[in-house]
């Protein structure tokens, strides 16, 4: 059954867009455009419907005036108007995991009658702009709109439209209210059927705590030990790696974790991607080269043990498709040299720099596969409002851009450094993020750098995490 999407035709590249992400990719629904007068609404029916069943829903962000694109104006309004989810009818007629609390409404406009709603056999009409909701959150629109940065050039979760709801996934919640509408009317309509994916990833920014780096800095680095993780034991195995390093020797050093992170990953059936930095090191990039010795074998070992090796671009990459180009063909090239290579390749940037308006076309351009550097820095959770993987869309050249993002959730630097967590209350907030993930069947990545572990404890207390959220 195909549906037939009656729009107007304002901003088509736009929409289209949109309808190919939420309708084709998510959710696995033929459809068709039909251009249409009628402003202010857009209606959805299905192809030899012989009862003529329509489903509409307010066209919000798509009628902004073209004066109006890209400024304040286009944003949503606040306070937010808030959805009830406490839809009988619709709740027992789909199997879509609706939340039970209130739904923020980004863009969307009551009925006439002043109800939340309204629903029957023949006609439904939502109150939320769900088509012009999802690309305002995929696209991240406001980060062109709101030029707040850090100090680090990164747009920050306390910036965003949707700050005091950002650990929840409210692109996936519009789009399973969509979905539930489209059931009830249409029960023959059938949707495509996903799997929840728990992805472990680690970036290396520094493989090794001693190898590579003077003696003055190590000794700094023993010292708080010492003082202030009050962890001898850490101190001495720091001080013996930095012995045997210097004949080349890492088993020792506190940093690697690597064997340690795949036997994990791999106890659970799981496989991990390892980013690896393939341009000059030194400053805030790094401390190896990828044709380090070491570094050599451990790609080897990730390789071959079933795990995947992407780039882990470097901090002034983020805005030069000519760096990227030269730091991914870096990396292939190492792993050439190996003897292997992969279907597709991935990227983080460091320091996750992600300029929504170069970025993603300097990846496209170096010819790179995927993306995984769209989360906040400042805080874990969901900043496309998604944790589902979606084709990128090129605001400023209004195109969709041959590359994909998998949009990154769970940062251990954004846990225990930015938002200044214990133990048990970082384990708590990943469980809610990951069981969000796990409700609407989507991918949970989590990232958690090799050198963050340097102690047995904890190691155990990663393992222990990656045992709840697996399972």
């Amino acid at each position: 059954m195909t549906l037939i999407v009656e729009m107007p035709g304002t901003y088509g590249d736009e929409r289209r867009y949109v309808l190919d992400v939420v309708l084709r990719d998510w959710l696995g629904i033929d459809y068709a455009v039909r251009l249409t007068g009628d402003q202010g609404r857009v209606v959805l029916r299905a192809a030899d419907d012989a009862q003529q069943r329509r489903l509409s829903m307010p066209d919000v962000f798509f009628a902004t005036a073209q004066h109006d694109w890209f400024t304040a104006r286009s944003l949503p309004s606040t306070p937010f108007r808030w959805w009830p989810t406490d839809r009988g009818e619709l709740l027992r007629a789909t199997t879509m995991p609706l939340q039970e609390r209130p739904l923020p409404i980004l863009f969307g406009a009551p009925t006439q009658s002043g109800s939340d709603g309204h629903q029957d056999r023949e006609a439904m009409h939502l109150e939320i702009d769900v088509f012009g909701s999802v690309f305002f959150l995929v696209t991240r629109y406001e980060e062109v709109v709101t030029r707040t940065r850090d100090n680090h050039g990164r747009f920050p979760a306390s910036a965003s439209a949707t700050a005091q709801f950002v650990e929840r996934p409210i692109a996936d919640e519009y789009v399973a209210i969509l979905s539930s509408a489209v059931e009830y009317l249409w029960p023959n309509i059938g949707r495509r059927e996903t799997s929840f994916r728990l992805w472990l990833t680690h970036d290396v920014d520094e493989p090794w705590a001693t190898v590579g780096r003077r003696l003055p800095t190590i000794a700094h680095a023993v010292a708080g030990d010492l003082l202030k993780r009050r962890d001898p034991v850490l101190a001495v195995r720091r001080t013996r790696s930095t012995l045997s390093g210097r004949s080349g020797r890492v088993e020792r050093d506190p940093f690697n974790s690597f064997d340690f992170l795949m036997n994990t990953s791999e106890r659970h059936g799981l496989k991990s991607a390892f980013f690896f930095m393939s341009g000059a090191p030194g400053g805030i990039d790094g401390t190896y080269r990828i044709s380090d010795r070491p570094i050599r074998s451990l790609i080897r070992s990730v390789h071959t043990r079933g795990h995947e090796v992407g780039l882990h671009a470097t901090y002034g990459s983020y805005c030069s498709a000519a760096i990227l180009r030269a730091e991914f063909d870096a990396l292939r090239n190492a792993c050439d040299d190996l003897g292997f290579a992969q279907p597709e390749w991935g990227v983080r940037q460091h320091f996750l720099r992600l300029d929504i308006t170069e970025t993603w076309a300097s990846q496209e351009s170096a010819g790179l596969d995927y993306d995984t550097s769209l989360g906040f820095a400042d805080r874990i959770g969901f900043r496309a409002g998604t944790c589902r993987e979606f084709q990128v869309f090129d605001l400023l050249r209004r195109r969709r851009v041959e590359l994909r993002e998998r949009p990154l959730l769970v940062m251990d630097a954004s846990l225990f450094g930015y938002m200044g967590l214990g133990a048990e209350a970082a384990a708590a907030r990943t469980r809610h993020v990951v069981q969000q993930c796990r409700r609407f069947q989507g991918q949970a990545v989590v990232l958690f750098h090799n050198s963050s572990l340097p102690t047995p404890r904890l190691r155990a207390q990663y393992a222990e995490l990656v045992a709840e959220l697996a399972h």
